[in-house]
């Protein structure tokens, strides 16, 4: 599956210096509806769609990606399915006027699966320490900020992750390589949960 956008809508992250035959791969968790329609309301990320990301963009060779690909699955079918809940909101001012949402409950989840997908080619220096999130933009206004408060509150902001988007990424479009699942089973800590975060899915009150 691909789909393309607008070069002024790229990915709203930094892409690193690249060689000829290069292309740029990334790993994200996508935030599942109804979350994330509810996000889009108010997130200023120039039409990407809510996600915590995995692995920032790294520069690989072309003809390394079905072998990252494979080794990347193994990884994350040795890894248990998580609960995702939404935190409060910060932002990495000064060094960044981005504002997010933290990832409360599943953090140190995705903090481990993001080392452990650090391998090879993709184990490269990054800007900053790994820190899960979601991004809400820059120039977010304080009602924004208020809706996206009260949507993280409810105790209902829960998702389950099972799988980690795959995906080679260009200034002008993005193709998604494959969904890697996560390993079969959920968590024993959380199955009683999962029927109460998902009976009640509605957004508003």
């Amino acid at each position: 599956m691909s789909f393309s956008v607008e070069q002024s809508r790229l990915y709203p992250v930094y892409l690193p210096p690249r060689k000829e035959g290069q292309v740029y791969l990334g790993m994200i968790i996508p935030v599942p509806e109804p979350y994330a329609g509810e996000l889009q309301k108010v997130t200023k990320t120039d039409g990407v769609p809510p996600h915590i990301t995995i692995l920032e963009p790294r520069a690989v060779d072309r003809e390394q990606v079905p072998e990252i690909q494979a080794q990347a699955a193994e990884i994350c079918r040795a890894f248990s399915p998580f609960v995702i809940s939404f935190g409060n909101i910060g932002d990495f001012r000064p060094v960044s006027p981005v504002v997010y949402i933290e990832v409360q409950r599943g953090h140190e989840a995705c903090k481990e699966l993001a080392k452990r997908l650090r391998f090879g080619p993709l184990d490269t220096e990054s800007r900053f320490p790994y820190y899960p999130h979601i991004t809400l933009g820059t120039n977010v206004t304080d009602e924004d900020l208020d809706r996206v408060a009260a949507l993280s509150k409810r105790s209902h902001g829960f998702f389950m992750v099972d799988g980690i988007d795959c995906s080679l990424l260009e200034p002008n479009h993005v193709e998604q390589l494959a969904i890697l699942q996560l390993g079969s089973g959920v968590p024993e800590s959380v199955t009683g949960e999962l029927p109460e975060i998902f009976a009640h899915p509605q957004l508003h009150p």
